[in-house]
């Protein structure tokens, strides 16, 4: 340690230290010597000087040295601090050379980095703690026990970051089950309003209270959903009976021909889904049993009258509306009023699940009806001679739009059976029979009828040029001239006198009639029409290609009938059908 002190400081001192020892030591001297001590007093008196001199420096020494063991003592206390504080911490703390600087500066250096580490520490502490304080209140509003693993070891500032966003995690659950109980909270209010109902129970009085007294633990959510489907279950159930209640109501009131004003007023009263509301509506609806009761005759009729228009809507056969025998009992009961009310609820429920197929299917029946209607009039002769306003091109149209919208409404509405049948693993049958057999029969009447009426006018053209081979050639009448103005002989005059004509001339030929009537199904089913079918339509061009032949044969009974003059006779109409052999399709 000499060289940390100059040398000629501790020189000075030393000198100082010596002078003044020899002064004293010279007061000393005088004073024994004046006091005429001894040379052995003496010895003794300078030999305690030396030893009280010596003892003070050794004095002074030992105290020096305890200085410097406790600079070291310090020194290895931070230094031992410093190494737990850097396991701690889990960070490098540098502890700078020491060989060439002095203790106290060691001991300085060392306790300034001590100092800043233990402020590391402290701030991790407090962080910590606040981070446990935070997370504690997070659990117990949650309901979850606290994490456990800052008990073994000191939180590093990684760990603690981690601990931080765990518990902002927290929060955020927190904030989104709060969230959730608010929402409920809502709509539990909503609903026990509507229901007009007040929380009974201590954890409805905790929903409905203050927010900042529920906790959204695990148990208290799911009691809180629980509550909230429980409620809107009885809500549900609250409408759902309302609804049932006011429709029978209403169906009671029409069989009793209850004053409007009395409904008016019970419904303006009884309004919404409350238990009062429902209560009111259960007795208004025993009050009008009792009168039912009184009057179930009138009711049984009317009802009936419901039944038979909803046998009609929903397509129901002769066979299947006999197979409901209650409809033919006249034993008016109870039981046989609730009987019909069972059926028109059925009905009624099987047309609503069925509406796009009834829709349709009236939708099918109308073009058909078009169709058999345009065809008849393409048979008609006389349509030329009234074809005003361009009546055929109109009627062409027409057919060109069946012929297009017709196989679209049938493939829809098989689009539709066919969705029924696999549902439901039967057949959707309209007048008892299933929809495809329906409309295929129909298709397949419609084509005979067509190939029938071919065969009868090729049967009536042979046997017309039979007879004109027979007769010899004919005579044509003069053709008419298109004048202006009224004709001297109505067309219809002229086709009656061309008719008797050729009744008188062809006497027992039978001719059959050129206009062949479909007859209609009640209610057609629905089948794919295929293009050869539908190209059997009679359309304006066929019908002036055949047009020529019955009009030359017209002529030409008209020519021979007035060739032989007035002594012919002429049967009348009813004979002229019979010599022309008149003749019908089968239905």
């Amino acid at each position: 340690m000499d060289s940390f002190i100059p040398s000629s400081y501790c020189n000075d001192v030393s000198t100082a230290v010596n002078n003044t020892v020899t002064t004293y030591m010279d007061k000393l001297a005088s004073i024994w010597g004046e006091c005429g001590y001894d040379d052995i007093s003496i010895g003794q008196r300078c030999e305690a000087v030396k030893q009280h001199v010596q003892k003070l420096f050794e004095e002074m020494l030992e105290e020096e040295q305890e200085n410097k063991d406790l600079f070291v003592t310090k020194i290895e206390q931070h230094l031992e601090e410093i190494s737990e504080l850097r396991k701690d911490l889990n960070m490098e703390i540098s502890v700078p050379e020491f060989e060439n600087l002095p203790l106290c500066n060691i001991e300085r250096t060392l306790r300034h980095q001590l100092g800043e580490c233990r402020k590391i520490k402290e701030s991790l502490a407090c962080r910590l703690a606040d981070l446990q304080r935070k997370e504690k209140m997070l659990c117990d509003d949650l309901g979850i026990e606290p994490q456990t693993g800052f008990t073994d070891q000191f939180p590093t500032e990684q760990r603690l970051d981690d601990f931080e966003n765990y518990i902002k995690e927290r929060d955020i659950e927190k904030q989104r089950l709060m969230h959730l109980y608010q929402e409920s909270k809502s709509a539990i209010i909503a609903i026990m309003t509507e229901l007009a109902i007040a929380p009974t129970q201590e954890f409805e009085r905790l929903v409905c209270g203050k927010d900042a007294a529920f906790r959204p633990t695990r148990e208290n959510m799911a009691a809180l959903n629980q509550l909230h489907q429980r409620l809107e279950q009885q809500l549900e159930d609250g409408k759902a009976q309302v609804a049932e209640l006011r429709e029978k109501l209403t169906q009671l009131w029409d069989r009793l021909r209850e004053d409007y004003g009395h409904r008016e007023n019970f419904l303006s009263t009884y309004r919404g889904h409350s238990s009062a509301t429902l209560e009111a509506l259960k007795d208004e609806v025993k009050r009008c049993e009792v009168l039912k009761r009184q009057n179930i005759k009138r009711f049984v009729e009317e009802i009936r009258e419901e039944l038979k228009h909803l046998w009609d809507k929903c397509l129901i056969s002769e066979d299947e509306r006999v197979q409901f025998r209650p409809y033919y009992s006249e034993c008016f009961t109870a039981d046989l009023l609730e009987l019909h009310e069972l059926e028109v609820q059925k009905l009624k429920s099987h047309y609503d699940q069925n509406d796009e197929i009834f829709q349709l299917a009236y939708q099918r029946q109308e073009l058909w009806d078009k169709m058999l209607e345009l065809e008849n009039r393409a048979n008609d002769p006389d349509r030329l001679f009234h074809n005003r306003g361009g009546q055929l091109l109109i009627e062409e149209k027409e057919r060109k739009l069946i012929q297009k919208d017709l196989p679209k409404v049938e493939k829809e509405l098989m689009k539709y059976v066919s969705l029924y049948e696999k549902r439901h693993k039967k057949p959707f049958k309209i007048h008892g029979q299933p929809v495809s057999d329906v409309i295929n029969s129909q298709w397949t009447l419609h084509k005979e009828h067509k190939e029938e009426e071919k065969k009868a006018k090729k049967f009536a053209r042979d046997r017309l040029l039979d007879v004109e081979s027979k007769m010899g050639s004919q005579l044509r009448a003069p053709k008419r001239k298109n004048t202006p103005g009224t004709p001297l002989l109505g067309s219809h005059k002229l086709r009656k006198v061309a008719g008797i004509e050729r009744a008188a001339t062809l006497g027992n030929i039978t001719r059959p009639i050129q206009q062949t009537v479909v007859p209609r199904i009640n209610f057609p089913g629905v089948g794919t029409n295929n293009d050869t079918e539908a190209s059997n339509m009679t359309t304006y061009t066929d019908f002036q290609n055949n047009l020529l032949p019955t009009s030359d044969g017209a002529t030409a009974c008209t020519s021979d009938a007035l060739a032989c003059g007035t002594s012919g006779s002429v049967k009348p109409t009813r004979d002229m059908q019979k010599l022309c052999g008149h003749r019908s399709l089968p239905p």
